[in-house]
């Protein structure tokens, strides 16, 4: 993954950022790409859902977005309920405590934070649903004016609500107006008829399942909990409340729950609405293998500066360790990263594990695989975090990937035009 930094100034106003300004009164009734673009990326919810209803499809999708943004500003929990990353009194400057450089301070550890988040693909996972009110309102409107993408992001904001007969009606609507990929979905629900609603599973599948189509469109379910996803990759799977999840390379997770019959059907962004139904493989799988897994802890009030980070490390912190480590990568300073989040890892904290393979996937002198490896068989047991990671890391594609990028980065450089010469260059 690429590290982009901002200025610190920039960083801090992310918790001072302002809602959008009104678009002008022209009427978008009839969509023109040269007059109402500009307009319907800025306009308010009010002017969307009057274009909308006027027939304008594209002002449909953008009152949607506009009321899930809504409803994510009005959900005052931070990033995975982090505290960490909500937004301090220093920052607000209607409160009595607000200072603008004890805010810079709190950005700046925050962005470590985040960083540290970004680095496992975990920065926020938590989904927003819309208030029930507003799904009818977007149901009746996909109804009226049953644009073939309004109509499916309309069956997905259901789909997330639990309003799963709302949701097929919609991708039905959806793909009678030309949506192909809302044809893909509707099929295997329309098949299962009133048996389309996802039930708690009650325990983990084994054997193998296939879905038509998809950003993930096989899943092998082995002895220990292993899943493959084809193409090499592999994730570790969980019951979690009733849901499988599949916890990926990434950090995050795919989840699904049982439908009638045996089947499968996706809940999270990456699967939504997609059927996957048993083909084969065994009956039986030996139960999961639950790793030792350590929370990351609190032990650095000062971790937002370096000085604070890289002190709180050398005393045995490991939240100072693993801050460091976000430092350094920030820096580009993969290899120094790595050796922090060695430290994280060796003491069982996922975090530390999954940001040590990521330093390897971002430079070559780095060898996160073998460290790992080195620490699984040192426990002995199988049950060190670094265990699962190791095995569930898709490591030749890591491989090739970095390859890819590294030679797109040597062409760029092939590419740019040679500094002019000077009388000071030797010949």
């Amino acid at each position: 993954m690429s590290v982009m930094t901002l200025p610190l100034r920039a960083i801090a106003a992310l918790f001072l950022l302002s809602a959008a300004a009104v678009a002008n009164a022209q009427d978008c009734a009839v969509y023109d790409e040269a007059t109402c673009g500009n307009q319907l990326y800025s306009a308010d919810a009010t002017r969307l859902q009057q274009w909308c209803e006027q027939g304008t499809g594209v002002a449909c999708s953008g009152l949607l977005r506009e009321w899930v943004s809504e409803a994510r500003q009005a959900d005052t929990r931070a990033p995975n309920d982090d505290p960490d990353l909500q937004e301090p009194a220093v920052c607000k400057e209607a409160d009595p405590a607000y200072d603008e450089q004890a805010c810079e301070v709190a950005a700046k550890a925050a962005l470590s934070k985040a960083m540290g988040m970004a680095l496992t693909g975990v920065f926020d996972q938590r989904e927003i649903v819309l208030p029930a009110g507003r799904l009818a309102s977007l149901q009746s409107l996909c109804v009226a004016y049953p644009d073939g993408d309004f109509c499916r992001e309309v069956a997905e904001e259901q789909w997330k609500a639990g309003a799963f007969v709302q949701a097929v009606a919609a991708l039905q609507l959806s793909c009678r107006s030309g949506d192909e990929r809302a044809c893909e979905l509707h099929a295997p629900l329309q098949a299962l008829g009133s048996a389309a609603r996802p039930q708690p599973a009650t325990a983990l599948p084994c054997g193998e399942y296939r879905s038509d189509g998809g950003l993930l469109d096989t899943l092998d379910f082995a002895d220990g909990g292993l899943v493959g996803m084809g193409m090499g990759a592999q994730a570790r799977a969980r019951l979690e409340d009733g849901e499988i999840r599949l916890r990926h390379d990434k950090g995050g997770d795919f989840v699904f729950q049982a439908l009638p019959g045996g089947k499968l059907v996706g809940m999270d962004e990456w699967t939504r609405m997609r059927v996957f139904q048993r083909s084969g493989g065994p009956a039986q799988c030996t139960a999961p293998v639950v790793f030792n897994v350590v929370p990351l802890p609190r032990d650095c009030p000062q971790a937002g500066s370096t000085e604070g980070a890289a002190a709180c490390c050398k005393a045995g912190s490991l939240q100072g360790c693993n801050t460091l480590g976000n430092q350094q990568a920030l820096s580009g300073e993969w290899v120094q990263a790595a050796g922090s989040y060695l430290q994280v890892c060796r003491a069982g904290v996922r975090e530390g594990c999954e940001n040590l393979a990521s330093a390897q996937e971002n430079n070559a002198d780095v060898d996160a695989r073998a460290q790992l490896q080195q620490l699984c068989e040192a426990d002995r047991s199988g049950r060190h975090v670094a265990c699962d990671v190791v095995a569930t890391r898709n490591w030749t594609l890591m491989e090739l990937g970095r390859a890819l990028q590294d030679a797109a980065d040597q062409s760029s450089k092939d590419d740019a035009p040679a500094a002019p010469r000077t009388g000071n260059h030797k010949r």
